[in-house]
């Protein structure tokens, strides 16, 4: 990654509620489950981006991060081992749609050849 690169966002895809409710002074609050592209996971995993705030790093593996102060260096690898649920489809494949506008294109133009004639 160029010295410029570092300052970009990690990309997410998807947010949605995750499985546990946590109570926390005197509130509950829902985890929430992340999907990040393939780039922006291994800039989590390789110490690159804080996996608590989505801070980013120009140097890997700071002691603290600097925003929110989480342990990176002691104990992020272990946090993200846990926390992450490995690679998701999003989307249908391609091939659960190729049949379908195949067959909808040959009804188009069997109806076409139909109203010629």
């Amino acid at each position: 990654m160029s010295s410029r690169d570092w300052r970009r966002p990690l990309r997410v895809l998807d947010a949605e509620p995750g499985e546990h409710v946590m109570y926390l002074n005197g509130k509950f609050f829902r985890s929430t489950k992340i999907t990040f592209d393939r780039e922006s996971t291994e800039r989590i995993r390789t110490g690159y981006a804080c996996a608590n705030c989505l801070e980013v790093f120009e140097v890997p593996w700071p002691e603290h991060c600097p925003l929110c102060h989480a342990p990176i260096r002691e104990r992020q690898l272990e946090y993200f081992q846990k926390e992450y649920g490995g690679v998701e489809n999003l989307g249908s494949p391609v091939k659960a749609f190729d049949g379908g506008i195949h067959e909808r294109a040959a009804k188009a133009e069997e109806e076409r050849r139909r109203r010629g004639r």
